[in-house]
């Protein structure tokens, strides 16, 4: 008989992108639990790169050192990106779910009009649209909780 909890018995690969209040609260949670394993932070000021991320959250070192670029967040082939950013990132977004890693975002209103009314893509597309047809070029999902 096969263990068919064994894939549960791995902690989830988590990506965290931004440090901002709802990030820097998350880098700790994630440290608290034992089912998610941080394997990487992604900042936006190039200040933060190459830094712990614990030090950047003002937590004891955590053994992850920030990056800076899209392609890093990729490499590091994570379970899941938890993107905390005020501003949704439509390019980070597109390129983390066609490489097939899901996403979960308090980003501002990805889940509303706000965007589309607001801030519209040049495609003429919603953004949702555009998300979902990254999650299925990557076998990917992305769930918008809000704040």
């Amino acid at each position: 008989m096969t263990d068919t909890n064994s894939a549960l018995e791995q902690p989830i690969r988590v990506f965290q992108v931004a440090t901002g209040n709802v990030g820097s609260e998350m880098i700790g949670r994630i440290q608290r639990h034992a089912d998610l394993e941080l394997v990487g932070l992604h900042c936006y000021s190039p200040d933060k790169v190459g830094r712990d991320a614990g030090d950047i959250v003002g937590l004891a070192p955590v053994g992850v050192v920030a990056t800076g670029t899209i392609d890093e967040i990729i490499a590091a082939k994570p379970d899941c990106v938890t993107f905390h950013g005020v501003f949704p990132d439509l390019d980070l977004y597109v390129s983390v779910l066609e490489a097939g890693i899901d996403i979960v975002t308090t980003a501002d209103g990805i889940t509303g009009h706000h965007r589309n009314a607001n801030h519209p893509h040049p495609s003429g597309k919603s953004e949702q649209e555009i998300i979902a047809a990254a999650c299925e070029r990557g076998g990917s999902t992305f769930y918008g909780t809000g704040l």
